[in-house]
């Protein structure tokens, strides 16, 4: 799509040449514009002689347009900036780990050599085998994971992208990822492991057509649909994939990350930051605001003063090879114990009860579930989320409701010094909630077998009695024998709140509970989650959960960071484990969403998320546990 040059040049006119127009770089970048018109162009960088911008990059104060140069066309592509929602620019960096390139000859198949699938047009490269629904890889996308130029990939530290080892003979390939047999089972589009399947593997050009050797009906493939984006086996065509073999140390350069000095944290006073490269002959690119430094930032010369809060990301490039980018954040002044996170309540929302909505997922524009407390919301049909809140003390909890299994998929919430204060006596106002489709009565009908477990407890939301009463709708509780309810979860949530007391360094706690009402995974074997059923006074079936889980994050301000970590019991009828034995055998949430199958502490940044999500890092404030 071309715009009207004649304004552009009108525009132009006001200010000189010189100015007005400033190059990216020598190397083109590739480039996505939505404009306003709901319209969405995307530029490549193999089709991108330069661009040039008038007056700045959209954004900038005084910027008005832009003009793109594409390979073999006699004239720009004019741009106003007017005319335009948003800008993304795609730098493509190459970072400080592990280098694949394309696999273009079968030579190059050798077993024991490391290899990676990639999707070249996301680009996305496959990541772990998922746990639940349909089994596939994980498609992994983002410069924070990996790094795509043509024909090389480059992995970041840390990354959720899995190398595979090829093992076996030609005609009879397998792949080895995190320790176990990558297979097919015929049955259906499933890529899992632990099933003995062969493959062999033909190239078509770039692509690699790696065919089940059992039933060569089905090869592997990328599902670009969105919302279903994954690498699976296909029989119907979908999008052919690459394969990468790890270098063997002829392609480019690696250049190292840039690092700072002092780190990034928390500090009473001003700050001189320094940043470096090991890449001797490297130039450092930065910014301050936030944004992705490109060869267009300003180049790093001397050291820079932080006086206020200030975020530095910065890029190291020699030979026009960049390193990932690297980032810094400052917070400067005083540690006082502001809540990190300042909206226990919703300043000038109103909150609703209910939202009943199965296609909720976890989106900035959503009032409620960016919320670090909430764990991934399902869109099966017949769930709910379910807010319960007072105006003088926020959100009591909120909760995923299953209207089919009449059944609490989770409950969540903070623990804080606004929220915990202790005014009231508990009020035992059991009482169906209103706002589900359908809600358990009141009572059970067997109720000397099970009791009405709350998941947040009635002890923890004493602030107020219209607080504490909120705690006692039957979609906050699991039917529970009373030995465990009484017992071992009573003991764990007494401990809970008796050893979370706000500080300056550590001030919310964010917590999920639950039980089991779908099938679990322990082991790496799956088994029912469910005990039996029973019912209600109303004759609704409500099921018995097998197991009762606790997971509980926390952040601590004297080093920037979060730590994490999951509690798990049986639900048993007596003979219960001691709270100290459950404590002790502590998961680590990627644990526990093995097997559970649900996607914790979800909207915490991908890279946090999996470093306090790997390990179950134990969460004590005093002196002994």
């Amino acid at each position: 799509m071309t715009m009207k040059k004649t304004l552009l040049v009108a525009l132009l006119g006001l200010m000189t040449m010189a100015t007005a127009m400033a190059a990216i770089d020598n190397t083109p970048v590739s480039m996505t514009i939505t404009l306003k018109n709901g319209n969405t162009v995307t530029y490549n960088a193999s089709n991108m002689d330069s661009v040039r911008f008038v007056g700045g990059r959209f954004g900038d104060t005084g910027a008005i347009g832009m003009k793109i140069y594409l390979t073999g066309a006699s004239a720009s592509v004019d741009y106003l900036y007017s005319q335009i929602t948003n800008v993304s620019y795609d730098t493509t960096p190459v970072v400080t780990s592990d280098i694949f390139t394309r696999v273009t000859s079968t030579s190059q198949l050798v077993a024991g050599k490391r290899y990676i699938l990639v999707y070249e047009s996301g680009p996305a490269v496959m990541g772990a085998i998922s746990s639940s629904g349909t089994s596939c890889g994980l498609s992994i996308t983002g410069t924070d994971n990996f790094a795509y130029t043509d024909g090389v990939v480059q992995l970041t530290e840390g990354t959720g992208v899995k190398v595979l080892t090829l093992g076996g003979t030609v005609g009879a390939w397998t792949f080895t990822i995190d320790d176990a047999l990558l297979g097919h089972t015929s049955s259906s589009n499933t890529l899992t492991t632990g099933t003995n399947t062969t493959w062999s593997i033909a190239l078509d050009g770039n692509n690699a057509v790696i065919t089940n050797v059992n039933d060569n009906s089905y090869t592997i493939q990328y599902n670009k649909t969105s919302g279903q984006e994954r690498f699976s086996c296909y029989k119907t065509t979908q999008q052919s994939i690459q394969l990468y073999v790890e270098d063997d140390g002829s392609a480019a350069s690696v250049v190292a990350a840039p690092t700072f000095s002092p780190a990034g944290g928390s500090y009473t006073s001003a700050q001189t930051v320094t940043i470096s490269t090991t890449t001797s002959g490297a130039t450092i690119y930065y910014t301050t605001n936030g944004s992705t430094p490109t060869t267009n930032s300003t180049v790093y010369s001397g050291a820079i003063t932080v006086s206020s809060n200030m975020t530095i990301k910065a890029i190291a490039v020699k030979d026009g090879v960049s390193s990932v980018v690297s980032t810094a954040t400052y917070t400067i002044g005083s540690v006082s114990n502001n809540n990190v996170n300042a909206n226990w309540n919703i300043t000038g929302v109103s909150v609703p009860q209910s939202k009943a909505d199965p296609t909720f997922t976890n989106q900035s524009t959503d009032d409620y579930a960016w919320r670090l407390e909430y764990p991934h919301i399902n869109t099966a049909s017949g769930n709910q989320r379910v807010v319960k809140s007072t105006s003088a003390y926020g959100i009591t909890y909120s909760l995923e409701w299953d209207n089919n299994k009449i059944a609490n998929r989770w409950t969540c919430y903070t623990m804080c010094s606004k929220n915990n204060a202790s005014n009231v006596s508990r009020s035992d106002d059991f009482k169906a909630d209103p706002v589900v489709t359908v809600s358990p009565s009141d009572s059970y009908t067997n109720s000397s077998t099970y009791s009405r477990g709350h998941l947040c407890p009635s002890a923890d939301r004493l602030a107020s009695k219209e607080q504490n009463k909120q705690t006692f709708f039957m979609t906050n509780m699991q039917p529970q024998y009373q030995n465990h309810n009484g017992g071992v979860w009573a003991t764990l949530e007494g401990y809970v709140r008796n050893k979370w007391q706000p500080t300056n360094t550590t001030d919310t706690l964010y917590v999920v509970k639950a039980a089991t009402i779908e099938n679990v995974t322990l082991g790496n074997t799956s088994s029912t989650g469910i005990i039996t059923t029973t019912t209600d006074d109303a004759g609704h079936t409500l099921v018995v959960p097998k197991y009762f889980y606790m997971a509980f994050l926390y952040y601590t301000k004297s080093t920037n960071s979060y730590k994490a970590f999951a509690l798990w019991t049986e639900h048993l009828n007596g003979d219960n484990p001691s709270a100290a034995t459950v404590i002790s055998n502590r998961i680590s949430i990627d644990e526990l969403e093995q097997r559970t199958g649900i996607d914790f502490f979800c909207n915490l940044p991908d890279d946090i998320e999996a470093t306090v999500e790997a390990t179950a890092t134990y969460w004590d404030n005093s002196s002994s546990n």
